[in-house]
C-alpha cells in the first residue's frame, strides 16, 4: 500500500526563530507535544528558518485556528533570508527572544534541547522544552494541512 500525502490529519502552525539581527518563520504542519513540557518539530533542509532555530536554540510555535489559512499561506511561500515574512504581522518576544504570533489560538516559547537527523540536507527532529504556553481563552477550531490549500 502506498501512503499518499493527505491519509493524515495534521494542524497548521507558524515556527518562527531570531538569531541576532536575523529573524525569520514558516508554516508548518509537523509539530507534537511529547509530554507536559516538550514539543517536536520536523523541519526541511531547504528552510532559511531551520538554521535560525539551530543557531539560536530556540523557536516560538504558533498554533493557527481555521480561520487563519491566509496567515499559513504567507509563511509557507518564499525564503526568510531574502523576505521578513514577520513585517506587519504582529507578534511578541517573550523569554527565549523568539517571535510568537498575537493572533493565534496558542502559542509555545521553547528551547532546544535535542536535535535529530545527522544528515546535513535531511530534515531535522528538533525537541523543544515548553519555557513559556499561551493557552486558549476559549475553545476554537485549528486550522489542518490540506495539500490542495498550498498548492
Amino acid at each position: 500500500m502506498q501512503l499518499s500525502r493527505d491519509m493524515l490529519t495534521h494542524g497548521v502552525y507558524v515556527v518562527a526563530a531570531r538569531h541576532r539581527r536575523k529573524r525569520g518563520a514558516m508554516t508548518l504542519s509537523w509539530a507534537t507535544q511529547a509530554g507536559r513540557d516538550r514539543i517536536i518539530i520536523c523541519v526541511g533542509p531547504q528552510s532559511d528558518t531551520r538554521q535560525l532555530i539551530l543557531d539560536s536554540r530556540a523557536f516560538g510555535l504558533s498554533v493557527l485556528r481555521s480561520d487563519q489559512l491566509e496567515l499559513a499561506k504567507r509563511f509557507s511561500k518564499g525564503c526568510s533570508a531574502k523576505q521578513d515574512k514577520m513585517s506587519g504581522v504582529p507578534f511578541e518576544i517573550r523569554d527565549t527572544g523568539s517571535p510568537l504570533l498575537r493572533d493565534s489560538a496558542a502559542a509555545f516559547d521553547c528551547l532546544v534541547e535535542s536535535v535529530y537527523g545527522q544528515e546535513r540536507r535531511g530534515f531535522k527532529l528538533i525537541v523543544g522544552r515548553i519555557v513559556l504556553a499561551q493557552l486558549p481563552a476559549a475553545p476554537y477550531e485549528p486550522l489542518l494541512y490540506r495539500e490542495e490549500d498550498y498548492a
